[in-house]
């Protein structure tokens, strides 16, 4: 078991995951959810300790890669076809309030 950082929904995470094999490649899955992850760093949980040690702790600052992929992508906002040739955008904050 290791301890990932990822990015989740456009932002850093950290999750306990398993690395093994998915087809042909090496891969991680996340076996409270069973999704596939894809760490930016990973820690052996095994050997993890209270100290700082050599955790990257500026890597949790900012935003994470643009290029690392993300666990729950933030979904585009799209128009919604309500009738032949008209397009009505909904705002959801408007359904939520």
């Amino acid at each position: 078991m290791h301890l990932i950082l990822h990015k989740v929904r456009g932002a850093w995470a950290l999750d306990v995951a398993e690395q093994l094999k998915i087809g042909e490649e090496d891969g991680w899955i996340i076996p409270t959810s069973g999704h596939r992850a894809h760490p930016f760093f990973a820690w052996n949980i095994d050997s993890l300790s209270n100290s700082q040690g050599d955790v990257p702790a500026s890597y949790l600052l900012g935003e994470p890669p643009e290029d690392l992929p993300d666990h729950y992508p933030v979904p585009e906002r799209k128009p919604t076809v309500t009738a032949p040739g008209k397009i009505v955008k909904i705002d959801l904050d408007d359904l939520f309030s």
